[in-house]
C-alpha cells in the first residue's frame, strides 16, 4: 500500500514537473511575440489553451482585393457619319439583286435624311449634259455607284443606270437583254452606253433541242450569238458601246471561268468598234491571284470587295469606275457638240476662226520641262497653233511640185535655182587658159601653139641610152 501511494507521489510530481515546463515555454514564446494593442479575442491562441482549451480565437477577415473593371463609356449620341460620297443616282426598273452593304452615310441617317442630304449636296445638272449609261447585272449596279461619285461634281456629264442584278445572258427566261435593251437606248438616249454582265453566267444554256454545257463549242457559239446580238443593237442605234470585263472572284474555277468570258467580250465589241476595258489587274496581285485588299484610286491599301469574295465596297466600286471613266472621256470627247441654233442678229457678229493648216506651221509652242499637265495628250506639239482648212500647199507638195518650201538662202530645203554666172563666152572661140595675157594679141600674131608631142616611154629610155654613150665618146681620152 505504501508502495503504490509513493507511486501515485511520483506520477504526481512529474505531471507537475511537466506542467510547469510547458507554462515556462509559454510564457517564453509569449515574451519573445511583438506586443498587439487588439483584443484578446483577436489573438492567436497559446500552448496552453490548445491543450487545455479555454480562449476562442478570433477568425481574421479575409481581405478581398477586387480588380476594377475599366469600361469605356458609351457615347451618349451617334456622331454624325460624314457622307463618303454625294447621294447616288436614281435608278428604273431594277429588281432584287444580291443585298450589298450599305454605305455608313446610310446606316446613320433616316430615308427623309437621305433625300435632303441628295436635295443639298447634289450638283444640278445643265440641259445639255450628257447621259452615261450603265447596263448589266449587280456588278454594274456597283459601277453605276463608282461613275455617279466621279461625274457628280460634273455639271455636264448624268449618269443613268438599268440594272437586273440576277440576269445575265443566258437565262433569256428570265429577262430577255436583246428585246429589252433596245427600248431602254430609244427611252434613254444615251451618249454613251456601258455594259457590265456575266457574273450570273455560268450555267448551261437552255435550248429547244437540249442543254448546252457550260464553255463547251455549242455553249460557246451560242453565248457569241448573243453578245453579238447586244454589240448590234448599240451599233445599229449609233451609240458608242464601251463593254466592261468581269474582276476576279475568291473561287478559283469562277475566276477561270471569267478569263474565258472575258476573250469573248472582248470580241464582240471590237467586233462593232466599241471598247473593251479589262479590269482584271485592278482586283489581283502580283500572281495574277484573287485579293481581297488592294491600292485604291488614292493609292492607298483599302479593302476592294466583301467578305463573300464576290461583290463589291465602296472602294472597289469607284476602282472599277476609274479604269471605265478613262473610255468614257476617250467617247465624249469625240463626240459631236450639241447644235446651236442662231437668230439673224448673231450671225453678222460670229466670228469664224481662222483658216490654217497645222502643216506649215514654222515654229512650235515650247513645253516646259516642269509642266504638270504631262498627262499624254493626244495631239502632237505645236498641233493646236493652228486650226481650220487652208488651200495653201504644204512643204510636202511644194516639194513634189519642185518648187522650195521656204526661198531661204542657205537653208537645206532650198532648192531654187539661183542666177550664176556662164561658163562659156558666147562669141568667138572657147577660152583655153586665162592669165596675165593679152588674147587678143596672141590670136592675131601666131595663135597659140600646140606643145610638142612627148614621146612614148620606150623611146625615152631608148633615147636616153643614146645620149649617155655620146657623152662617153666624148669625154674618152684619144689613142
Amino acid at each position: 500500500m505504501m508502495a503504490r501511494q509513493a507511486t501515485m507521489a511520483g506520477w504526481r510530481r512529474a505531471r507537475l514537473a511537466f506542467v510547469a515546463s510547458l507554462a515556462g515555454l509559454a510564457i517564453l514564446i509569449t515574451g519573445l511575440a511583438p506586443a498587439s494593442t487588439a483584443s484578446a479575442q483577436e489573438r492567436p491562441r497559446t500552448v496552453l489553451e490548445m491543450l487545455f482549451g479555454g480562449g476562442t480565437r478570433a477568425v481574421p477577415e479575409r481581405r478581398v482585393i477586387r480588380k476594377k473593371v475599366i469600361r469605356k463609356k458609351k457615347p451618349s449620341a451617334r456622331k454624325p457619319a460624314t457622307a463618303s460620297r454625294k447621294a447616288k443616282v436614281q435608278r428604273k426598273a431594277r429588281p432584287s439583286s444580291p443585298k450589298k452593304p450599305q454605305r455608313a452615310s446610310q446606316k446613320a441617317t433616316t430615308p427623309a435624311s437621305i433625300s435632303q442630304v441628295a436635295e443639298s449636296e447634289q450638283t444640278p445638272k445643265d440641259a445639255n449634259a450628257q447621259k452615261v449609261l450603265v447596263v448589266g447585272d449587280f456588278l454594274a449596279d456597283s459601277l453605276a455607284d463608282g461613275l455617279n461619285a466621279i461625274y457628280d461634281d460634273n455639271e455636264m456629264v448624268t449618269v443613268e443606270s438599268r440594272i437586273n442584278g440576277s440576269s445575265g445572258l443566258v437565262r433569256d427566261d428570265f429577262y430577255d437583254w436583246p428585246n429589252n435593251l433596245g427600248p431602254i437606248i430609244d427611252e434613254e438616249k444615251p451618249a454613251v452606253l456601258v455594259m457590265m454582265i456575266g457574273s450570273n453566267d455560268r450555267q448551261p444554256i437552255e435550248m429547244g433541242s437540249g442543254t448546252l454545257s457550260p464553255r463547251s463549242e455549242t455553249w460557246t457559239t451560242e453565248y457569241e450569238k448573243r453578245i453579238g446580238e447586244i454589240a448590234e443593237i448599240v451599233k445599229n442605234r449609233n451609240v458608242p458601246l464601251i463593254w466592261v470585263g468581269m474582276p476576279s472572284f475568291k473561287f478559283e474555277r469562277m475566276s477561270e471561268d471569267m478569263v474565258f468570258l472575258n476573250d469573248l467580250y472582248r470580241k464582240g465589241a471590237t467586233k462593232v468598234s466599241g471598247q473593251f476595258v479589262d479590269i482584271w489587274e485592278g482586283f489581283v496581285d502580283a500572281n495574277g491571284s484573287f485579293v481581297y485588299s488592294g491600292p485604291g484610286v488614292s493609292g492607298q491599301q483599302v479593302q476592294l470587295r466583301n467578305s463573300d469574295g464576290i461583290t463589291m465596297t465602296d472602294a472597289g466600286d469607284d476602282k472599277m469606275a476609274f479604269f471605265v471613266e478613262r473610255a468614257i472621256a476617250r467617247v465624249l470627247k469625240n463626240s459631236a457638240s450639241p447644235l446651236i441654233s442662231l437668230s439673224d442678229e448673231q450671225l453678222p457678229n460670229m466670228q469664224l476662226p481662222p483658216l490654217g493648216n497645222a502643216a506649215n506651221a514654222v515654229s512650235a509652242a515650247p513645253m516646259s520641262i516642269d509642266d504638270p499637265a504631262l498627262a499624254g495628250a493626244e495631239t502632237l506639239l505645236g498641233g493646236g497653233a493652228t486650226s481650220g482648212f487652208t488651200l495653201e500647199p504644204s512643204p510636202r507638195d511644194r516639194l513634189i511640185a519642185g518648187n522650195g518650201t521656204g526661198d531661204v538662202q542657205g537653208r537645206a530645203d532650198n532648192f531654187a535655182w539661183n542666177e550664176k554666172t556662164r561658163a562659156v563666152v558666147p562669141e568667138g572661140p572657147p577660152i583655153a587658159y586665162r592669165g596675165s595675157l593679152d588674147l587678143n594679141a596672141v590670136r592675131a600674131s601666131e595663135g597659140i601653139k600646140p606643145p610638142e608631142e612627148m614621146p612614148s616611154i620606150v623611146d625615152a629610155i631608148i633615147q636616153d641610152w643614146a645620149d649617155d654613150n655620146q657623152a662617153a665618146k666624148g669625154d674618152a681620152p684619144a689613142n
